[in-house]
């Protein structure tokens, strides 16, 4: 059995929280959003969305091989081993932060302050390469300045 340091299961937990805490955050603004009759509400479910499919179709048009399977490598999660570019969890994670920082400064801040946490642990466990997260980030920041 392979040991493993405690900064590896520190970046596997923020692996496997940041999703959840993301999308509990959207779900709850929506549920606001909606039970408020915000005119914000369209927007806030279009640019996260547009976002994922844009990164989905992009992803089955490159299917590029993650880091793992390239650098012949133990990823610190279980993932599959292709369609790493540009990763989705990321784009996900900012989608959703810009979207929330139009409804709320701070909110939206700490929705992004997570999805760097989100890009950095996909990075330090092996399943993206820095340009899948760094793109992603792009994709979702295009998306919320259009």
């Amino acid at each position: 059995m392979i040991r493993q340091h405690h900064l590896d299961k520190i970046c596997i937990s923020i692996t496997k929280i940041t999703p959840y805490l993301t999308a509990l955050l959207y779900a709850i603004t929506l549920f606001i959003l909606f039970i408020s009759h915000s005119s914000k509400l369209m927007m806030t479910i279009i640019k996260p969305l547009s976002s994922f499919l844009i990164v989905t179709i992009i992803r089955k048009i490159y299917n590029r091989p993650r880091p793992c399977v390239t650098f012949d490598i133990e990823p610190l999660v279980d993932h599959k081993t292709d369609e790493s570019f540009p990763s989705r969890h990321t784009v996900s994670a900012f989608a959703i932060g810009f979207a929330l920082l139009n409804i709320n400064t701070y909110l939206g801040i700490i929705a992004l302050i997570i999805a760097c946490l989100v890009g950095f642990s996909r990075i330090i466990c092996a399943v993206h390469f820095v340009s899948d997260v760094l793109c992603g980030f792009l994709i979702a920041f295009i998306i919320y300045l259009i």
